[in-house]
């Protein structure tokens, strides 16, 4: 059976001791578990608080906790790179999401033009 899983059981297997980490383990050998960007991001968000060395962590958890497709594993891998490089993890996520869909972002968010995304000016324009 395949179940989802959220932000709580990524956290339970990449902490090095929780309350819940017995549980997730078992649920690894008992079900088929995926997951959503989502609860990537928010791992991410996590990472301040239990200092994780994110970028591999994250890449060992997608092996053992997939989410749906290639595509969405492209978003999260991208967006951690991004993260890494500096960025938000919401603003991290969003251009590794318009990236994998190759599309442009409409955005004011500067630090999307240092990325592989053409940036479409939200902000008017001096011709406005």
């Amino acid at each position: 059976m395949t179940v989802y899983v959220e932000t709580d059981f990524l956290l339970a297997l990449a902490k090095d001791t929780d309350w819940l980490q017995s549980s997730a383990e078992d649920a690894l050998v008992e079900y088929d578990v995926e997951t959503s960007p989502f609860s990537y991001l928010e791992l991410l968000l996590a990472r301040e608080r239990y200092e994780f060395d994110y970028v591999p962590l994250v890449a060992n958890l997608l092996e053992l906790v997939p989410v749906r497709n290639e595509e969405e594993k492209q978003v999260v891998l991208k967006a951690v790179n991004y993260y890494d490089e500096g960025m938000t993890p919401f603003d991290a996520f969003h251009v590794a999401t318009a990236e994998t869909r190759g599309l442009d972002v409409l955005s004011s968010e500067k630090a999307y033009g240092e990325v592989e995304v053409d940036r479409v000016p939200l902000e008017p324009t001096d011709e406005e």
